[in-house]
């Protein structure tokens, strides 16, 4: 009996372990397969989302392309205008260079001419000076020469 009955437990203990193995097996093939189904559902459903979600991507896409087109059409017209501001400055300080010169030259052309008045009132001022004093010489000379004659004069009549 004792063979029997270790060999029925033997039998029974590798069956209730065979069972438990068993058990586990499926319990870790189930997880597995409802984890991937609902992974492949999922994917099926993306798979019919997904020209909804190619629509959008598109809208978005032409509307950025937009808006880049817009700013690109911006850049060029504030590069066009700053061209032409800076051509028309460059023509105005062209034209105030001009008009510097000019302001130069006749500048130059006042100096010039109050040099010259300068020049011609102090020709006049010796001029006067020096007939002034000729003037006063001859007064001068006259009254030493007539002096001179007087006493020369005088002393004749003395002898």
């Amino acid at each position: 009996m004792n063979d029997t009955g270790t060999s029925r437990r033997r039998r029974y203990g590798k069956r209730c372990g065979q069972a438990a193995l068993l058990m586990l097996t499926a319990a870790a093939l189930l997880q597995p397969l409802s984890a991937a189904e609902a992974g492949l559902i999922d994917r099926v459903k993306e798979i019919y989302r997904l020209p909804e979600q190619m629509e959008s991507i598109q809208q978005e896409y032409d509307a950025t392309k937009q808006q880049l087109e817009e700013q690109r059409d911006k850049l060029q017209e504030a590069v066009q205008q700053s061209k032409e501001a800076q051509e028309r400055l460059i023509a105005q300080n062209k034209q105030l260079q001009e008009q510097n010169e000019a302001l130069l030259r006749s500048i130059q052309a006042m100096e010039q001419a109050e040099q010259e008045r300068r020049a011609r009132t102090r020709n006049i001022t010796t001029l006067a000076v020096t007939a002034a004093i000729l003037a006063a010489g001859y007064f001068v000379s006259g009254r030493f020469i007539r002096l001179a004659v007087w006493r020369r004069h005088k002393s004749k009549l003395r002898r």
